[in-house]
């Protein structure tokens, strides 16, 4: 069953220019009952396997590719299959790196007794120079807690290793331990004794980076609930009644 068989359609002017045409109601939305959602013995859980799409799933639940709607009706989670469905593990590099654009100079360690501070240091869309490769950006954030400043790269490749960042406009100089993709920076330190959540330290805490958080939370998203192969047709028919009942 094609999803979009039983939407009622409506006259649109799609050109603004007084002539209509009959386009599906994508507003026209039904959930099936709640029996399905509430009652166990309903649905069962399932693992989606590295990869898979909507419509694999389908397949391999229910012997056919055109049920995989059911999966966003009974996981409120699930809003689309862009956003929502688990990324491929060979896709999730590239979306993290997206995302968390710009660059994380994290900040060194001086001595034995401290990080080298960025708080009170750099001016927030000033540039910012390589010591070592030359290389230009752009201060985009401050993250003290963390111990890293955003930068938008302009010019040249900073240092994955590490180099001294100098202010041009503040003069300010960090030395830092590495330079990298803000997927990597750290999203919070954890205690490495008690699993907590803590300030950073020299020693005994271990950073978990945004990239960590992201690949958490798509396994998180890869097991969702599905209804059972036995009753598949049950709520297809039921949706199908309840798409054409509606009043528009």
């Amino acid at each position: 069953m094609s999803y979009f068989k039983y939407f009622q359609k409506v006259d649109y002017d799609t050109r603004g220019d007084g002539y209509t045409q009959k386009v599906v109601n994508l507003t026209h939305f039904a959930r099936i009952g709640t029996k399905y959602l509430d009652d166990v013995s309903f649905y069962s859980y399932y693992t989606i396997k590295d990869g898979y799409r909507p419509d694999n799933v389908s397949y391999e639940l229910y012997g056919t590719p055109d049920y995989y709607w059911t999966f966003f009706l009974v996981n409120q989670e699930l809003k689309n299959a862009f956003d929502d469905w688990p990324k491929p593990s060979a896709d999730l590099k590239e979306f993290a790196e997206t995302k968390y654009k710009n660059l994380a100079a994290i900040s060194a360690p001086i001595g034995t007794q401290k990080f080298d501070d960025i708080a009170g240091k750099f001016i927030i869309g000033e540039t910012v120079q390589g010591g070592v490769t030359g290389s230009l950006g752009i201060v985009r954030n401050k993250y003290p807690t963390l111990g890293y400043i955003e930068i938008e790269p302009v010019q040249g490749t900073f240092r994955f290793e590490g180099e001294g960042i100098y202010g041009i406009e503040s003069q300010d100089f960090l030395t830092t331990s590495s330079i990298v993709s803000r997927a990597y920076a750290p999203r919070w330190h954890t205690d490495d004794s008690t699993g907590d959540q803590t300030i950073r330290r020299l020693a005994g805490t271990t950073p978990y980076t945004n990239y960590e958080w992201e690949y958490d939370k798509n396994i998180e998203r890869s097991k969702i609930r599905v209804i059972k192969p036995k009753f598949i047709n049950e709520v297809v028919r039921e949706f199908a009644r309840e798409m054409q009942s509606k009043v528009i």
